[in-house]
């Protein structure tokens, strides 16, 4: 439950809003629930005593105030009546059903973009201390988790528990007994079974957060060290460890599957086995067969009304407690998220000299990296940094960059501090070519120009031309 309120939280104003006026219709389906189950009750009297129009004084105002003569008309005017509630209910419930699925499916696009830039507003050192496989399972597989574990299962408890409760309210009101042997027989079963079920769906569910992850761990490795895998001849022993959190993951997730199926086949034998204790129960209270008729249209109609709701609500319940570990790993990810300010184009000046005063940082706590590094590197001037591995010059160079901030000291370009205020503009005014190249599946235009949109095309061939590339890139069957 602590789960599901921290979710509510970090939800954007406008999803709970969203998620209010879903409530408020999903009280105005479960109205309409009663009026349809109450409709029935007229017809199904008629059909079995016409008679009833005169001798029952609601049914004879009624048939007054209509206008209707003979009996024939009047259960002609009942049966449409039924049939018109049942249809707007249906068209209510399935415009309902609409609204709560494109609301799941929007407010778990919300929360996987939100991650996704989460973290792209982190440092470096997040990365660096970090799998990129288990950020890429976050934002692609846990924010689906949430939507078919969570937000979907928690909208149809709410919609099918309200739609239940009242039809369960309008029976005590008709039909004491009859209340109780759909409310607490069948309802009191699925509690009993979900209570006990609901720890194993708990274990099940946080053991596939771990073989979720390990799964997207392992694809990605392997992919990404194919070239050396191959080589080596060691491909299939690498992918190899796919198998065990990959076979877990879906084992665990069929017998969650399972659960939420398994009381169905219980009652759905003893819903029918109802109908023949209904009769019996009418038939020991002296009631003729017009009398029991109606009873037994009550128990049929709310029967097929109330135990799909008790199903769809255990089943939302199982897939709920199995997929609840998902919104732990995005609400603890998305923690101190905040706005990140438009970035403009402005260059911050550099004409004299980068320098670094006693600048230290390490990756974990007393292991530093660097410590007490002063430098400076003046404008018009190449700096080599040579050194042996693990000594810090890829450590120095982020630090120049602003991707990583140091521990001790401080960076000043021309006098200015680097900070959160004054690196964008610094950072606009750097060229970078990385160790290792990455392409993004696109065009040649799209990799130079690299997340400007739209891409500039003589922006790119200028580039090109400048890097000497132009000629191989012209000559290449599309071009640019």
């Amino acid at each position: 439950m602590r789960a599901l309120i921290d979710l509510v939280r970090a939800m954007r104003a406008r999803d709970r809003r969203r998620l209010a006026l879903i409530a408020l219709g999903l009280t105005g389906a479960g109205l309409l629930e009663v009026v349809g189950v109450a409709s029935v009750i007229p017809f199904l009297t008629l059909v079995g005593d016409p008679a009833a129009a005169t001798r029952l004084p609601y049914l004879a105002h009624i048939r007054d105030t209509l206008g209707l003569a003979d009996d024939r008309s009047f259960l002609i005017a009942a049966g449409l009546a039924a049939l018109l509630a049942i249809l707007v209910t249906a068209v209510v419930n399935a415009a309902l059903t609409y609204a709560q699925l494109l609301f799941t499916h929007l407010t778990g696009y919300g929360f996987a973009r939100r991650l996704l830039f989460r973290y792209l507003a982190r440092e470096r050192l997040f990365f660096t201390q970090g799998n990129s496989a288990e950020l890429a399972k976050n934002v692609l597989s846990e924010t689906d988790r949430l939507v078919i574990g969570v937000l979907t299962p928690a909208t149809v408890i709410a919609s099918r528990a309200i739609s239940a409760l009242a039809v369960i309210a309008f029976l005590l009101v008709y039909a004491p007994r009859l209340a109780l042997i759909l409310g607490g027989g069948f309802g009191g079963l699925y509690v009993g079974i979900y209570l006990v079920m609901r720890a194993r769906l708990a274990s099940l569910g946080a053991r596939s957060v771990g073989d979720n992850a390990q799964r997207y761990r392992v694809v990605q490795e392997t992919l990404g060290a194919l070239t050396e895998l191959k080589l080596y001849g060691r491909a299939e022993t690498f992918a190899g460890k796919f198998d065990t959190p990959a076979h877990a993951y879906a084992k665990a997730t069929a017998e969650s599957l399972l659960t939420g199926q398994m009381p169905r086949f219980v009652i759905e034998a003893l819903a029918f086995g109802g109908v023949i204790v209904v009769v019996l129960f009418a038939l020991a209270q002296g009631l003729d067969t017009a009398g029991i008729l109606p009873l037994l249209g009550l128990f049929a109609f709310a029967g097929y009304r109330m135990l799909p709701a008790f199903q769809n609500i255990f089943n939302s319940l199982a897939l709920l407690r199995f997929y609840l570990p998902a919104v732990r790993v995005i609400v603890d990810d998305l923690a101190g998220e905040t706005e990140s300010p438009p970035r403009t184009l402005a260059r911050l000046p550099f004409c004299d000299a980068i320098r670094l005063e006693g600048v230290g940082f390490a990756y974990a706590p007393g292991r530093p990296a660097l410590a007490e590094v002063s430098l400076t590197i003046r404008a018009n001037t190449t700096v080599g940094l040579v050194g042996r591995t693990g000594s810090g010059k890829s450590t120095l160079v982020g630090l120049i960059l602003g991707i990583l901030t140091p521990d001790a000291g401080r960076i000043t370009v021309d006098g200015t501090p680097l900070d959160a205020d004054t690196l964008p503009a610094w950072q606009n005014r750097i060229g970078y070519v990385p160790q290792d190249v990455f392409l993004v599946d696109g065009t040649v235009a799209e990799n130079i120009a690299l997340g400007l949109e739209p891409v500039d095309r003589a922006a790119a061939e200028r580039a090109a031309r400048l890097a000497g590339a132009h000629d191989f890139v012209a000559a290449l069957p599309e071009g640019y």
